[in-house]
């Protein structure tokens, strides 16, 4: 299985294995801390129209391969786990999400506040802070 991975990225397949976190070889997403095959998120890129498209196939593939091994907290009798199937499905939905809309991005922009300023004041353009 190869497992590429260039820093900084300078392919599809470089942007798709940063969507999921699986940058570092032998510390991957997947169980036993697998690296998923470079042929495998070619593929996806192949069938999933863009790079988020392809994420989002790359996490039901992950989200299929967590399905029987849920992570137990610690302690030998802890009765916490964390569901990692159904955490890589929803980070399937929400990739699927940006595939659909491009004008959605991975980048979240909060804005301060801001004051409107009208046409009488002295400031040099419509808002100031």
């Amino acid at each position: 299985m190869a497992f590429t991975f260039n820093d900084p990225p300078t392919t599809d397949r470089d942007e798709v294995r940063i969507a999921i976190g699986d940058i570092t070889t032998g510390n991957g997403p997947a169980p036993n801390l697998g690296n998923l095959a470079d042929s495998l998120i070619d593929h996806w890129l192949d069938v999933g129209g863009n790079i988020w498209g392809a994420a989002a196939l790359a996490a039901d593939h992950l989200s299929v391969l967590w399905t029987s091994r849920p992570i137990f907290g610690p302690g030998e009798l802890s009765t916490t786990h964390t569901n990692l199937s159904g955490l890589w499905a929803q980070r399937a939905k929400e990739f699927r999400a940006r595939a659909a809309d491009p004008d959605v991005s991975g980048t979240v922009v909060r804005v301060g506040s801001f004051v409107r300023v009208d046409g009488y004041t002295d400031a040099a353009g419509e808002y100031s802070s």
